[in-house]
């Protein structure tokens, strides 16, 4: 049988370099990018990517000196390698709460070593991040006169708290950091905080107020210009009110937030649309973000309200049940009757009773390897795998 493999998108040694138009150039990697613009007078770097190795080769290509480093947010991909840029000394600007960011990335830094390890698909190794913070920072908008160019910066709360996103009118051009992905807005992570779709709508409408004739997003690493560009922002802020006006209508409605995933969706002309693929998030997440956002974690159910350890439950299931193997026949059955979600579901309730339960284990391999088959959202494939590995290590251990 094939292994079964995650979506490794981090490391990647080499990065591509694009002059897509006058002053401006690009450097990108599978998931990080950035954009540095000539002037007059100097350089602007907008982000400055994933990794410092990366960063001086980028470094390197940039003539002139760099002026001003502006963040587009605090997440690694964007502020990883700043360290790279320091000798020309540049004024670093960021929104007001992005050292914060940096902060909290530090205090949870073995925390954040295994959900980067399970969402990425790489080793699961704690590390103490050395950022470099910025020298000054801001909230609301921003104007910035270097030579002969205009930086009007404008601080928002979309895929986080302390997004910016930059505009050039002498250029016509808008670098919007992650405002636009390739594929749907990334506003759902079962793994990270709160994002804020309804802020990150309003975001994009005031970006597309502008008529932007050039539009640089995913970290600078996509370049969309002309009709092209508008039509792409159109998409992205019709999706986001979509299936953010359809969590309100049902949270009013009193809908569970278990159906609610699986009732939700986008219509049809957008479900189909090539810019909305869910190649990195996925619709479900986006539903739980916003239900998170607005609703608070009790379901109505009063056993939720103060639950017992979940392990403590699915035993007292096991006694009554009595017999793994009917569990285990059931999931089976489910299984073949392509319901793996379901089957898996079910299968916790031996697994989580008696960890030792090698057979129950062995067949939520079978199940995830399902899901992995048909799943290519790089968030919840990679998590498929990553338990996947972990049973298999688990079952070797105790052989």
């Amino acid at each position: 049988m094939n292994e079964i493999k995650g979506t490794r998108i981090l490391g990647a040694p080499n990065a591509g370099f694009t002059n897509p138009m006058k002053d401006v150039y690009t450097a990108k990697l599978p998931i990080a990018g950035c954009a540095w613009v000539e002037t007059t007078d100097g350089v602007v770097l907008i982000d400055t990517i994933a990794r410092v190795s990366v960063a001086k080769e980028i470094f390197k290509r940039i003539k002139g000196t760099i002026k001003y480093i502006i963040y587009t947010h605090g997440h690694g991909d964007h502020v990883g390698g700043a360290a790279a840029y320091l000798k020309d000394n540049p004024e670093i600007i960021a929104s007001k709460y992005l050292p914060d960011r940096l902060d909290k990335y530090k205090m949870l830094a073995p925390h954040r070593a295994h959900i980067t390890a399970v969402q990425f698909n790489v080793p699961e190794i704690v590390r103490t991040p050395e950022f470099v913070y910025p020298t000054k920072t801001f909230l609301g908008d921003m104007t910035l006169k270097l030579g002969d160019k205009t930086f009007e910066l404008h601080s928002v709360r979309a895929e986080t708290d302390d997004a910016v996103w930059v505009y050039v009118p002498e250029l016509k051009a808008a670098f919007i950091g992650d405002l636009i992905i390739a594929g749907l807005p990334n506003i759902g992570n079962p793994w990270k905080p709160t994002r804020f779709a309804l802020d990150w709508a309003k975001a994009l409408k005031d970006v597309r107020a502008l008529n932007p004739e050039h539009v640089f997003c995913n970290g600078a690493g996509y370049y969309y210009k002309g009709e092209k560009a508008l039509k792409i922002l159109d998409y992205n802020i019709e999706a986001i009110y979509s299936l953010h006006d359809q969590v309100v209508e049902h949270i009013n409605k009193g809908t569970h937030i278990t159906e609610m995933i699986h009732e939700i969706k986008l219509p049809d002309h957008l479900a189909n649309n090539p810019y909305l693929r869910p190649l990195y998030s996925r619709p479900e997440f986006f539903v739980f973000n916003v239900y998170r956002w607005y609703h608070g974690y009790f379901d109505d159910n009063p056993a939720h309200l103060l639950p017992r350890p979940e392990n403590e439950v699915m035993g007292e299931l096991y006694k009554l049940i009595g017999d793994s193997e009917i569990i285990l026949k059931r999931a089976k059955e489910l299984s073949d009757q392509d319901q793996a979600q379901l089957a898996l579901e079910i299968l916790d309730v031996p697994i989580q009773a008696d960890p030792e339960n090698i057979e129950a284990r062995k067949l939520r391999i079978e199940l995830l390897k399902n899901l992995v088959a048909e799943d290519y959202c790089l968030m919840s494939r990679n998590a498929w795998v990553y338990f996947i590995d972990k049973d298999k290590e688990f079952i070797n251990s105790r052989k």
